[in-house]
């Protein structure tokens, strides 16, 4: 019976119709049902000092020499969680400088966005630009040391390969370029500097580096010659220890007369005029000719000496065989010794505050004196204020006697302020020699005892202290001073 309606026609169809109509109604049952929306957020956001980007310009022409504000501030829309994504460095103003040449102009900006952002405004959104042009000028190359070299050395004048160089800045800068400067360390260094690349750099007058510049080459060879600081000043022969009796000198003869000394330059500005070798003539022991070493002084804060020795070619003779020369120096200054506190002497006469002394001795010997190698020294000591006619006290080196009557060596000497305490015979032999080394000793002469320029008006001391002089070794040229109307 089931069967027969389930096959039926009719029931089929109505069954049909009933699920449509079901299917339908569940459909639209549906659409009639509220339904839940996405919502998305959109914010804006500030950006400031948003950098401008100038591109576009035929650099090797023009330089943007200035604009009046380097950056913008942006304000930009987008959905937050995109805005978060971003910094500011990911937002720039673009500034299209293409095919512009020298000159002032007022430029549009374009904003450059990152993807998902929208530009609200942007202030500012123009700029104002100016463009030079750029100029190329050659200029000769300086180099700077830093530093000192070893005590002693000094930097000679720098080499540098090239010389000049061309440099490219823009006409207003160009015109400041006071010097193209490359510097090196020179610190201690103690033979040639080399070097093969210095970087130049460009400077204005105020020493400011102009970091625009471009040098080309940019770089240079140098080299610094480094040589010893020396000055070159004559040899003097002294000597030390004594002859034995009956022998004189006839001859010494240096080979070198001049020695290189080398040291910083503020010694060798204070460097005598001359440097010293010591003969020892106790090592003579007969007449003869004999060739000896001797060793040069180095003067002190020197570096070195050379030669630091020299051979010295000496003669000596029988007392009686020596024939002695005669030489006249002349222009010996007169110095005045033993002035008081607060006194002020002075030499009036002589009026060039100067003399002539005539001296004889071995002709080798005479022949090689100097004006330094004579003294005439004033001894004031003890005298008042006042006018004063002072007998000069000659000092000589040894075997060398003046020639002619030392009392006859005399200054006026003026002296203002107050008066020295009185001293006991001030040029007595016993005071030391007031020009150093051998000055003073003299050799006597055959047959006339104690020679040497010594006078009848030498003090009782003085002839007592002569009497005890080895006639070999002589002694020094010294008279009592005199004055007017005091006594010394």
């Amino acid at each position: 019976m089931m069967d027969k309606w389930i096959n039926n026609n009719t029931i089929s169809k109505i069954l049909a119709l009933a699920v449509a109509i079901m299917l339908w109604g569940m459909v639209h049952l549906d659409t009639g049902t509220p339904s839940s929306t996405l919502t998305v957020s959109y914010n804006n956001k500030i950006i400031d000092n948003v950098a401008i980007q100038a591109s576009g310009l035929d650099e090797s022409k023009y330089v943007l020499s200035t604009m009046d504000t380097d950056h913008v501030k942006m304000e930009v829309r987008g959905q937050r969680s995109v805005l978060t994504t971003f910094f500011a460095d990911n937002y720039q103003a673009k500034l299209n400088l293409n095919g512009l040449g020298a000159g002032t102009k007022t430029l549009p900006l374009e904003p450059d966005l990152p993807d998902g952002v929208e530009l609200v405004s942007m202030t500012p959104n123009r700029v104002t630009v100016t463009i030079e042009e750029k100029q190329t000028k050659s200029f000769n190359v300086s180099i700077l040391p830093k530093g000192n070299p070893d005590a002693g050395l000094q930097l000679g004048k720098p080499v540098i390969t090239p010389q000049t160089v061309k440099v490219t800045l823009p006409k207003s800068q160009l015109n400041t370029v006071t010097v193209v400067q490359g510097a090196v360390n020179t610190d201690g260094i103690s033979e040639k500097f080399e070097q093969k690349r210095v970087k130049l750099k460009a400077y204005n007058k105020k020493g400011q580096e102009l970091t625009g510049a471009v040098i080309e080459p940019s770089t240079v060879a140098v080299e610094i010659p480094v040589t010893q600081q020396a000055k070159s000043v004559p040899v003097k022969i002294v000597y030390s220890g004594e002859l034995p009796d009956g022998l004189a000198l006839s001859k010494v003869n240096a080979n070198v007369k001049e020695a290189a000394v080398y040291a910083s330059q503020d010694v060798l500005s204070s460097l005598s005029s001359y440097v010293t070798a010591t003969l020892d003539l106790s090592q003579f022991t007969e007449a003869g000719t004999r060739a000896v070493q001797a060793n040069l002084a180095a003067p002190s804060g020197s570096d070195k000496i050379e030669p630091g020795s020299i051979q010295i070619q000496v003669t000596v003779v029988p007392s009686n065989e020596v024939t002695d020369t005669e030489r006249t120096l002349s222009g010996i200054p007169i110095v005045l010794q033993g002035a008081g506190d607060g006194a002020n002497a002075t030499v009036t006469a002589p009026a060039g505050k100067t003399m002539d002394v005539t001296v004889k001795g071995p002709q080798d010997l005479v022949n090689n004196l100097t004006n330094d190698d004579v003294s005439l020294v004033a001894n004031i000591s003890g005298l008042s204020a006042g006018q004063h006619e002072v007998t000069l006290k000659v000092g000589l080196p040894k075997y060398i006697t003046q020639v002619g009557n030392a009392s006859q060596l005399k200054a006026t000497v003026n002296i203002e302020g107050p008066s020295t305490p009185a001293v006991t015979n001030p040029n007595s032999e016993n005071e030391s020699n007031p020009s150093g080394g051998d000055k003073g000793q003299e050799r006597p002469q055959e047959g006339q005892g104690n020679q040497g320029g010594n006078s009848d008006a030498n003090t009782g001391d003085n002839a007592a202290a002569e009497d005890k002089t080895s006639p070999h070794n002589g002694a020094e040229s010294s008279v009592t001073g005199t004055s007017e109307g005091s006594q010394p």
